[in-house]
Formats: structure tokens, sequence, C-alpha cells
């Protein structure tokens, strides 16, 4: 378990807590301690210099369980012992495990007593997290979520591309991913497309071996499939390179929810969210919890209200598939 700690200080008055005022300075400031999926990246590193940035007593610690779930229930009781002013969970994996669903915790958290927060959730209602977007039903928790809905990118993405059949590979320990099909299995009707799944297989410790993309890319493409999308999956995003380059090979373009598989690694097209710009929003209410006093709960579940295009004019030349003015006029071209 690695932990990065960082401390941004200065003198501010604070009023969460059901017992007493608690004010923070910088000789005492607020604790967060915030649980991460696989490093401290974009979101974590924004969350961290809003307050910096401002001058204001909250002191972040960061732990990594390098996505290891087996390293959750021993946060998890640490946390307890610990009572920190305010969790901060990332990720779905991250957020079920630490502070439990409603099906198992009902409107109480896992964690007791201390407050948290969620980020980079895409489907927090889906996985059991929270009860709506507007109103959590869990008096402690709270958070913000991150993807573009479904049918918002699937109409981007066919006023560029319109396949029959959209090929996805899944891995099947990660519930945003099967959450993610099952929404466009959904809304493929409505827009008239079919969704083509392929799964990786996990070894006895639940691991994905990377080997396995060119294979599971080459079945989608036996099967029908004329273009891939990567709407919700960690796996998929980390090893995004080794993704796209099996689909490049099979002449299959890669249309996906998260905008550094284009920047960096040449998927076509992106319809998504700016994880620094989550990551700040989420700060936003760590401020209004720890330094204005709101519970959690009388927060609603937030989200950007902007999004990106992104388009990779080189891929869509190697592809000899150029994108309409339409979407030009709104996108982000990069090379």
């Amino acid at each position: 378990m690695r932990k990065l700690l960082l401390t941004a200080c200065a003198i501010v008055s604070f009023g969460f807590s059901a017992a007493a005022e608690t004010e923070f300075d910088a000789t005492s400031p607020a604790k967060v301690h915030m649980v991460v999926w696989r490093g401290c990246e974009d979101a974590c590193n924004a969350f961290i210099r809003y307050f910096e940035d401002r001058d204001l007593p909250v002191e972040v610690e960061v732990t990594d369980v390098a996505r290891d779930r087996d390293l959750l229930p021993g946060i998890q009781e640490t946390l307890k012992a610990q009572e920190p002013d305010l969790v901060v969970t990332w990720g779905t994996s991250v957020t079920r495990g630490i502070l439990g669903t409603r099906a198992d915790y009902g409107e109480e958290s896992a964690l007791g007593d201390v407050p948290a927060l969620f980020m980079i959730v895409a489907d927090p209602v889906g996985s059991d997290i929270v009860e709506s977007y507007e109103t959590t039903g869990r008096p402690l928790i709270s958070g913000v979520r991150n993807r573009v809905p479904e049918e918002v990118q699937m109409q981007l993405m066919f006023e560029y591309y319109r396949p029959q059949r959209l090929g996805v590979i899944n891995d099947p320990g990660e519930l945003n991913s099967q959450l993610n099909t099952a929404k466009l299995q959904a809304i493929s009707g409505g827009l008239e497309f079919e969704v083509i799944e392929e799964l990786y297989t996990q070894d006895a410790q639940g691991e994905v071996d990377p080997a396995q993309i060119p294979v599971a890319m080459a079945a989608l493409k036996e099967r029908g499939a004329e273009a891939i999308y990567v709407g919700s999956s960690s796996f998929n995003l980390e090893h995004q390179d080794a993704f796209v380059a099996a689909a490049t090979a099979l002449d299959l373009p890669v249309f996906s929810a998260y905008t550094q598989m284009v920047r960096d690694s040449g998927a076509l097209m992106a319809v998504g969210t700016s994880y620094a710009n989550v990551g700040r929003l989420a700060a936003v209410q760590a401020e209004q919890v720890l330094l204005e006093g709101d519970a959690p709960g009388a927060l609603p579940v937030k989200s950007l209200n902007r999004f990106s295009v992104i388009l990779n004019m080189q891929s869509a030349q190697a592809l000899q598939l150029y994108p309409p003015l339409s979407l030009l006029g709104i996108a982000e071209v990069v090379q």
C-alpha cells in the first residue's frame, strides 16, 4: 500500500459535526483520506491542488490499492479506526468496497459515522451506492459521477460513423463495465444498432492477461463488429495503447468515453469529461462538507455540465474515416 501525503494550510472556521463545531487552521487542518484504484492520477491531483491553490486548511492522505481489491477490507478497518474528517473514494470498485452498498447498509455507511464523498463513479445509482442523483438516501455519502450519458455519446458517434454492430470487450470483474454495456443494450433498439460483447478470462487471482486483448478483438471482428466502443473499463484504459493498436490492426475504429484514449493512444473519437475537472468538482463538494458544514447526504450527486468531443485526425486518415463538418465545428482535433 503506497501513501502520499500532501498538505495545504490557512485559517478557516468549520462547522460540520453533529456533536460540536470544529475549527481548522494551519496547525490543525482537516484530515481527508482518499483511496484510489490505480495511483494518484488527474482527478486525484486536481482535488489536492484545489486546496493548495486556495491555501485552505485541508490535509489529504492518499492510499493507492493498485487495483488490488483484497486490500479494501483492511483499508476500511483502518479508516474506521482513524476517523478522518472526510473519506474520498476513487472509482466504483473502491467506493463499493469502502462505503458498501445500499443493499448491505441501507441508509448507513460501512464507515459508520465517517462522512464520505466518491468520484470517478460512472453509475452510482446502478451500482447501488446511492438512491438517486438528486437524493442519495445516505446521510453521510454523496459524490460526483463522471460519465456522459450513453445515449448522448452514441448520438454524437453516429453523427460520425454508424456501425450496425458495435463491439465491446469487458473485464467480468468490473461492475461499471457491465452496467455500461447493459445501458448500451437498452438503447440499441431505439438507435438501431447491435451490441456484441466479448469477455476477458480472469485467472485464479481475478487478473486478466493483456495478451487477451488482440484475441478478443479478433473475435469481435469475426462476429461482425464494425467499430469498438470503450465506455467504462479500467482495464482497457490501463492498457489503452495495446487496445487501440489491436483494433487498428483490424481496421476497427475505436470510440470511447475516455478522452485520453484519443489524445494518447490514437482512438478515433471520444465524448467524455476531463478527470481533472471531476477532481475539482469533488473538491468543491469536500469544501462544502469540511468548511461550510454541509452534511454529504444533503448534497446531490453532481456531474459536469460540459463535456468534450475529441477527434484524432491521424487515426481518421489511417482508417479513411473523415469527420463531418458538423463535428469539426464543435470538436477538439488532435494529431
